[in-house]
């Protein structure tokens, strides 16, 4: 994604853009998807819809890459940033339909072990599917964006086979709320959680800071790019090591957080999230790193540590909040970070008028804030796993 991104609109703003949409289309559809998921007796039913809906965007933004009208960059960031915003339009009401049907079929004590076992196995593919595209793209014969569109084909390939195995969940109906829908009713609702749950309240408050820094990958990648260090094959490889670190570290931190609680290993994850827009500056800046691509390549490795935060985040929500609110608690955290949308525009116009390491510093103590905030959280096991 990153990749395609600068490619497409290497000027940091439009990147900032692109990042806004994205953050907009995540966190509004939850408003709406929330209370949806909420009157859903079976929450695997309307996980499949939005699923659908997502990769049906994501097969049509694949095949217009293959055409050769994808090569012509002024359109193609219309298509692409169209596509691009539906698709996140759907995942943020994926993110709330399949954190209430984790809290429905999988006990708190062993979602760490879960989500351990998962990574671990689509870790592995993942790797293996990057190596191989890695592979046939140095022949030279995928130049962009047919190698992104490559890539992509392989990513709607396993898109599809998560919805069909999304068939196999056994789950009983839940009971359905009486309350009404409507928006200002829903708003009202998301702030009385809060109140009511000062846990809950803070968790959002840390889920702002992480959703800042979650939209600054690209930007380490335009940094890579106008460092001139930035390959094709190079970025490629950043991946691999990206995604081999997020399975090493979720199959290890899932099973220490099911031990000694999720609160632990937020709180040392978050200051990892701070850490990564520093190294960005210096691994990428500084002599001697940036002489090699070899050494930007440990920017791609610390997101992969950190990958286990997202997943403990919504572990934890699930611990505090009970289980009749679990949708409506996720909807109340995604529409938080609405209040994120402006950050990636205003760290493009950083990037634009003072350089990157204006924009990564500023990053980095969104992180800060989020670290010192996740001290505060309460820890709620009651007991060991």
């Amino acid at each position: 994604m990153a990749g395609i991104v600068s490619y497409l609109a290497p000027d940091p703003r439009v990147a900032g853009l692109f990042t806004t949409l994205n953050t907009l289309g995540k966190n509004l559809s939850p408003l709406l998807a929330a209370p949806l998921v909420d009157r859903f007796p079976r929450k695997r039913s309307v996980l499949l819809l939005f699923w659908s809906a997502a990769v049906v965007v994501w097969a049509v933004l694949t095949a217009y890459l293959w055409l050769p009208a994808a090569a012509n960059r002024s359109v193609s960031i219309w298509v692409f940033g169209l596509c691009y915003t539906l698709f996140f339009v759907a995942l943020g009401a994926v993110g709330v339909a399949q954190g209430a049907l984790l809290g429905k079929i999988i006990p708190a004590g062993v979602r760490g072990r879960a989500m351990a076992m998962g990574m671990g196995i689509s870790g592995g593919i993942n790797v293996v599917a990057i190596l191989l595209i890695y592979h046939v793209i140095r022949g030279g014969h995928f130049p962009e964006p047919r190698n992104y569109a490559l890539a992509f084909t392989v990513t709607v390939s396993f898109f599809v086979l998560a919805g069909v195995s999304l068939l196999f969940v056994d789950e009983k109906p839940s009971a359905t709320p009486t309350r009404r829908f409507n928006l200002l009713g829903n708003l009202r609702y998301f702030a009385r959680l809060a109140r009511e749950n000062p846990n809950l309240g803070r968790l959002m408050a840390v889920n702002v800071a992480v959703g800042v820094l979650a939209n600054m990958l690209q930007f380490y990648t335009l940094y890579w790019r106008q460092a001139g260090t930035m390959t094709e094959g190079a970025l490629i490889l950043a991946t691999v090591f990206q995604v081999l670190w997020q399975s090493v570290s979720s199959s290890i931190l899932g099973r220490v957080a099911d031990r000694r609680g999720n609160r632990v290993i937020i709180c040392s994850l978050l200051w990892v999230e701070a850490l990564v827009p520093l190294a960005a500056l210096i691994l990428g800046g500084w002599e001697p790193f940036r002489g090699h691509w070899g050494w930007y390549v440990g920017v791609y490795a610390l997101v992969g540590v950190r990958f286990p935060l997202y997943q403990l985040l919504v572990n934890y929500l699930l611990e505090i909040v009970p289980q009749h609110d679990h949708a409506m608690a996720l909807g109340a955290v995604n529409a938080a970070q609405l209040l994120t949308a402006p950050a990636p525009l205003l760290f493009g116009g950083l990037a634009r008028a003072w350089g990157y390491p204006a924009a990564f510093i500023a990053g980095s103590a969104v992180g800060i804030y989020g670290a010192v905030t996740a001290l505060r959280l309460e820890e709620v096991r009651v007991k060991s796993i």
